[in-house]
């Protein structure tokens, strides 16, 4: 245990200014989906908090499909990541993996905000029912395969640009690991998705009128 967390301080401690880059714009993306709800015109803010009612009603009231749901949210978790994946493999692939990290985070704090707007106080502990644990993760998980995609793609550009020799089977090595890992790190997810947060949901079920 303590060789991996040696291992996990290493990485961060190489990786540190890209993981401040991600934390700043994971923040700026939580902050405007945030902010967004409050910007919207009044028709599509009243047909945001009906979708918002509609899906914790749906989830108090209605029997789960659980191998649906797992399907689904397993599809659309690795679809997400691995075109991230995909896109540091690729010297153009930057902007665009920059942009599917802010769209998630902004994402996230647009349905946050827009559940403690439909629910007012109460909103707070059914915003954290329906984040907590599975979309942190989910964060996590994105942060993580950025972080990487960001330096296969950089590592890519200095090879193309530069003299400098890099040992690129190493690094392509490396790079499948990482996939291997945010592959199971997305089915964790989806798991508590499908299994756990429902019952959560249901939880603070008594603040849905």
């Amino acid at each position: 245990m303590r060789k991996i967390f040696k291992i996990i301080n290493g990485e961060f401690k190489k990786n540190k200014k890209i993981l401040v880059f991600i934390a700043i714009l994971l923040t700026i993306g939580l902050i405007s989906g945030s902010l967004f709800i409050t910007i919207i015109n009044s028709s599509d803010k009243k047909l945001v908090l009906e979708t918002i009612s509609n899906y914790f009603n749906k989830v108090k009231t209605t029997e789960i499909d659980y191998l649906y749901s797992l399907g689904t949210s397993i599809t659309s978790n690795l679809l997400y990541v691995l075109f991230i994946w995909l896109l540091g493999i690729s010297v153009i692939g930057l902007p665009i993996i920059l942009f599917l990290l802010f769209i998630k985070s902004f994402i996230l704090g647009f349905s946050i905000s827009s559940i403690i707007c439909e629910y007012k106080l109460g909103g707070a502990a059914l915003s954290l029912s329906y984040v907590f644990p599975h979309h942190i993760l989910n964060i996590i998980t994105l942060a993580f395969v950025t972080m990487y995609a960001l330096k296969v793609s950089l590592s890519l550009v200095k090879l193309i640009t530069s003299k400098n020799q890099i040992n690129l089977k190493l690094i392509i090595r490396r790079y499948i690991g990482v996939l291997i890992i945010t592959v199971l790190l997305c089915v964790i997810s989806s798991l508590i998705e499908t299994f756990v947060t429902p019952h959560f949901i249901k939880l603070f079920s008594f603040l849905i009128k």
